[in-house]
């Protein structure tokens, strides 16, 4: 009698919090790990499918990720990618010595502080679950280096020295608004 007396003491209070809260339940039982299909499904929707093979894919944080932590991920490595050619900005700064080619990298400079800014917040709201935030901080993030992409389509136009860069940036963003696709109801 006793030990009837336990378990439902230990079993009512469960029943309880399942009857109240069973999406929670359900969403904390079925949440999954990305695996390898599953970022093989995104990497596909991509525009570079081999792209992503060689940076989210293979990325080792992945594997212990769910579709919150991919989201994370793409992110973060979208804000190293900022980052680096942020700084490289400085040093091709250096080397370039016409005026039209130094006003345009100092434009880039600009785009790219603020585009570093849009990512990072985009990561803290990706952090809080606030994806329409997300997005909104990709989006702006993203415009910022095609702006920069794009100074150098104007007359006379020239190759960008940060091209490649430019690219992979938007590439990035293109995976984190394919991820957070999949996290957001539809």
């Amino acid at each position: 009698m006793a030990s009837q007396l336990w378990f439902i003491s230990l079993a009512l209070p469960l029943m309880v919090i399942w009857a109240c809260f069973p999406s929670h339940i359900a969403a904390i039982r079925f949440e999954t790990k990305a695996d390898a299909a599953l970022v093989q499904s995104l990497c596909k929707e991509s525009q570079d499918p081999d792209f992503c093979n060689r940076t989210l894919a293979a990325d080792p944080r992945v594997e212990a990720a769910n579709m919150d932590g991919l989201a994370l991920i793409s992110i973060s490595l979208t804000v190293d990618q900022v980052q680096t050619t942020s700084d490289s900005i400085a040093s091709i700064l250096g080397q370039i010595s016409d005026t039209i080619g130094k006003r345009r990298l100092g434009v880039c400079q600009t785009d790219y502080t603020d585009a570093l800014g849009q990512f990072r917040s985009a990561f803290s709201s990706s952090d809080a679950k606030a994806y329409w935030d997300v997005i909104d901080r990709v989006r702006d993030g993203t415009n910022k280096v095609i702006d920069c992409e794009n100074i150098y389509k104007r007359d006379p136009i020239t190759a960008s020295p940060i091209s490649v860069d430019n690219h992979n940036v938007i590439k990035l963003s293109e995976l984190t608004l394919i991820i957070v696709d999949k996290i957001l109801p539809h």
